[in-house]
């Protein structure tokens, strides 16, 4: 399926089981360990899909990417937003924050319809959107991983709900984006200077574009 982003999402059917997956990679307290790629490929693909769709959660907590992002934080303050579940995170070490768009009741009568879990956020994931945790952290650097943007007339892709992307790049030293360039062409601040990383595969993520995978960097010469 295509969703409204323009990301490619594969509906894999009622007959997989991620019983196997959920077994192995979740912790005591029910969150993702971090795992080398290597180590998710040797599940059955159909089945790692079904358990990002049920988590839910679009990006795996991979040693690789993992390690990339701590190089790319280096000393800055960073917050994450748009964390979810918390799955990249809390295995960084920085705060994270949500808008907990999903907590709403009729978001959830919404992806019910689209037979869509919804995220169950857990306590140290703070209820603050984009802005607001800036103006309550102050944070240096921020991370968002398969985040939309906010959607203006005009714009390919994006939502209302989205983040506004253009507004918060200037207030920050670093931005650094986990995305797709397809999913996430859209996003005004694409156009700028900006440095891509290709991770090679050892990027997962739900989008059946994985080759299309990336971590996207913006640094501020004025700050």
């Amino acid at each position: 399926m295509i969703t409204k982003d323009g990301s490619i999402i594969r509906v894999i059917g009622p007959e997989v089981s991620d019983d196997v997956v959920r077994e192995a990679v979740l912790d005591e307290d029910g969150h993702i360990r971090e795992l080398p790629a290597s180590e998710w490929r040797k599940f059955e693909w159909d089945a790692v899909v079904k358990f990002m769709h049920n988590y839910p959660v679009y990006v795996l907590p991979t040693t690789e990417l993992l390690d990339v992002l701590d190089d790319l934080i280096e000393e800055y303050k960073t917050i994450e937003i748009g964390a979810g579940t918390g799955s990249i995170g809390r295995l960084l070490d920085i705060k994270m924050t949500d808008s907990h768009l999903q907590a709403d009741k009729m978001i959830q009568q919404y992806y019910a319809a689209q037979g869509q879990p919804v995220i169950k956020y857990p306590p140290d994931v703070i209820k603050a959107d984009a802005l607001t945790a800036y103006r309550r952290f102050k944070p240096e650097c921020m991370l968002g991983c398969y985040v939309t943007h906010l959607w203006r007339e005009g714009m390919q892709g994006g939502n209302m709900f989205g983040v506004d992307f253009e507004r918060l790049l200037p207030l920050l030293k670093r931005l650094i984006l986990v995305g797709n360039l397809r999913t996430h062409a859209g996003n005004p601040i694409m156009a700028l200077d900006h440095t891509e990383i290709d991770l090679h595969g050892d990027l997962i993520t739900r989008s059946d574009d994985r080759d299309l995978d990336r971590v996207f960097v913006w640094d501020n010469p004025n700050m």
